[in-house]
């Protein structure tokens, strides 16, 4: 998918999620935010993978410009970090753009009914740990009480 592709897809799915487009949603959190909930975080990701996708995108003209001197030795250092820092820069959009997606599925795990995150996937967890002090014995009291070292 092209670079332009994962931002119409994303936004696809906020019109389809909230019945409106991008700029008419920022316009409603601008002056009503509390109208549609849940709205401003998916917009505050939305901006995040746009901020990633620009970063990826000049990170691969940098990697482009470098690889365009026709050099046919092996990679030098310099190009391997560009090639480095593109990966990183795609594993970054791609994860905002997964948090987006989250954020807009109303039945992601962890969502539904109230009910704990891992019991949606079906983790099963211990019994929690009691926050009392436990009861002192009688031996323990006795013996403070007297003044006995232990």
């Amino acid at each position: 998918m092209d670079a332009d592709g994962v931002l119409e897809v994303l936004a696809a799915e906020v019109r389809e999620r909230f019945g409106h487009s991008l700029g008419d949603l920022r316009t409603l959190t601008a002056t009503e935010p509390h109208r549609v909930p849940g709205v401003s975080e998916v917009l505050r990701w939305f901006d995040q993978v746009t901020e990633a996708q620009k970063f990826l995108e000049d990170a691969e003209n940098a990697l482009v410009d470098v690889l365009a001197t026709g050099d046919t030795a092996p990679l030098t250092e310099d190009q391997m970090v560009l090639a480095a820092t593109v990966d990183a820069a795609v594993t970054v959009r791609d994860g905002r753009a997964l948090v987006v997606r989250f954020l807009l599925n109303p039945d992601a795990p962890g969502k539904q009914d109230g009910r704990a995150r891992g019991e949606a996937l079906g983790v099963r967890r211990p019994p929690a740990l009691t926050t009392s002090m436990p009861p002192r014995s009688a031996t323990s009291a006795s013996a403070s009480a007297a003044g006995v070292r232990r």
